[in-house]
Formats: structure tokens, C-alpha cells, sequence
């Protein structure tokens, strides 16, 4: 693969995640946002820190981030599909 074609392929890839990342967080209700930061960071900022390692939010985290890969490693797929040179 070219190197300009692999450029093409990520820029489109980070555009789209990027588009889609922020269209979800503002789906969300504005109350729900500032929950869902620690999770995020993988503690909380304000206050006292909180340990939020636990193994259920593992078990989520890692299914949750195969689904995000699988789904970017798709997506660069299709897009290397239809971004020629």
C-alpha cells in the first residue's frame, strides 16, 4: 500500500470515529456527561479519587473496546476498498 493511500485511509478512519464519538456524547443527556468522564480517565477528577477498577468494569471495558477495534478494523477495510491511490 502507498504511503498518500494509507494517509487517505486514516484521515478518513480518525474523521469518521471523531464524528461519531462526539454525535454520541451529544446524544447524551447533559446531566449524564460528567458521569461518564471517570470512566473514561479511569478515575474520578473532582474530589476524592475513587477507584473504579473493578471486574465488572473490565469484563465491560474489554468487551466494549473489542467492539470499537472490530469495528475500525472493518471500516479501514472498506474504506481501503474504495480510497484508490
Amino acid at each position: 500500500m502507498k504511503t498518500t493511500r494509507a494517509v487517505k485511509i486514516g484521515l478518513a478512519w480518525i474523521t469518521i470515529t471523531y464524528v461519531l464519538c462526539y454525535m454520541v456524547a451529544g446524544l447524551l443527556p447533559a446531566e449524564a456527561r460528567p458521569s461518564l468522564l471517570p470512566y473514561l480517565v479511569h478515575f474520578t477528577t473532582i474530589g476524592p479519587v475513587e477507584n473504579i477498577f473493578t471486574l465488572n468494569n473490565f469484563v465491560a471495558g474489554l468487551i466494549l473496546w473489542n467492539v470499537i477495534v472490530g469495528v475500525g478494523i472493518w471500516l479501514a477495510g472498506f474504506l481501503a476498498r474504495y480510497i484508490k491511490n
